[in-house]
């Protein structure tokens, strides 16, 4: 059931998302999907007949989705009380799906390797728990994977915010993150510097300091320096790009910037309506597990069809059948149960009290 907040976007009764965003997040998993089905598959596996459309650009879905972490997370923290409670709600909203798919990539790399990542080791399999096994000097078991480092880098960060009440100079700090991305960027190889460069958000805090100043903007508590700090969110994406989008230049990565912005402003609008459509909505609930299984198991689906003589077309539209339906059943089996378990689980196990 969907009902609208004073300012006009639709949430769904019961939740703290907006059903817009779900709609968008349905739709960036579903290119990064594409990019990897119809696209990076020909990078690791070559031999197949290309598809006659490009699916390349799909891997930009990472940046849309950065900017609707950055709106939806201020937005989540703003009503927690405690450090503890926040970090409940990424756990219970986050874990039981990744682990699952965890569980899933591990088996299917074991029996099907990638040419891009290694046989899974032991080691790897326990560092990529922390979903930040590059810090621990790890590969990720799944390619999507790199994305949850820094979501959780992220949400630190925020948590940190919160902890000594300054989340009201949010936009301040966000600023200070863009700029010593920039400083990274001019200064050091960020090859050469790859946890350091994680751990500072380089290339991405200013995504996710568009989603902050969105929701500012969408909660009517904006001030002056929220709009210079998304001015400059923006503006420094004419840098280009690093080595995950490929090495985007500026001239594509700024108009690219530009329109995720619109995008995310038009669907927390009144006009964000228009978007509403259930079979989209759905898209975007399931989005998480589809984003974490796709590869794996996808990549699977399209070697099997591909051993069997099938197209590429056909190849692309099983394994993203498949993957779908994976995901659904990961949502309402795993990722739905197993956050409501966990949350009242942790809720339940309340620290000691300390005498005054």
């Amino acid at each position: 059931m969907l009902g609208t907040t004073k300012r006009g976007a639709y949430v769904r009764a019961g939740t703290e998302r907006i059903a817009s965003l779900d709609v968008l997040r349905g739709f960036a998993a579903g290119a990064v999907m594409l990019h990897h089905h119809g696209q990076y598959y020909d990078v690791l596996y070559p031999g197949r007949i290309p598809l006659s459309v490009d699916l390349g650009p799909g891997h930009f879905g990472v940046e849309l989705f950065f900017i609707i972490s950055g709106f939806v997370i201020l937005m989540t923290i703003e009503r927690k009380k405690t450090v503890r409670e926040f970090a409940i709600s990424r756990v219970a909203r986050l874990m039981p799906a990744f682990l699952a798919a965890l569980i899933l990539a591990t088996v299917i790399r074991s029996l099907s390797p990638v040419p891009l990542l290694d046989t899974p080791t032991v080691p790897q399999f326990l560092a990529n728990l922390t979903m930040a096994p590059n810090l621990l000097g790890q590969t990720g078991m799944d390619m999507p994977y790199w994305t949850l480092t820094y979501e959780l880098v992220f949400y630190v960060g925020m948590g940190l915010l919160l902890a000594i009440g300054m989340l009201r100079w949010t936009e301040w700090f966000g600023l200070l993150a863009v700029a010593v991305s920039c400083l990274f960027i001019a200064t050091l190889d960020v090859r050469l510097h790859h946890r350091s460069s994680i751990l500072l958000l380089v290339y991405y805090s200013n995504f996710f300091l568009i989603g902050i100043c969105l929701y500012r903007i969408h909660a009517q508590t904006a001030r002056p320096i929220t709009w210079l700090a998304l001015v400059v969110a923006v503006a420094v994406t004419a840098l280009g790009g690093g080595e995950k989008s490929f090495d985007t230049p500026g001239r594509v990565y700024l108009p690219l910037a530009i329109a995720f912005t619109a995008l995310v402003w038009f669907a927390i609008s009144r006009h964000g309506r228009w978007l509403v459509w259930r079979p989209l909505v759905f898209l975007g609930q399931i989005s998480y597990p589809l984003y974490l299984v796709h590869v794996a198991l996808g990549f699977l689906i399209i070697r099997w069809a591909a051993a069997r003589g099938w197209g590429t077309l056909e190849g692309v539209v099983a394994a993203g059948v498949v993957s779908l339906i994976a995901a659904t059943l990961m949502h309402y089996c795993i990722e739905l149960p197993g956050g409501r378990w966990l949350r009242t689980a942790l809720s339940r196990r309340q620290p000691p009290a300390i005498a005054a």
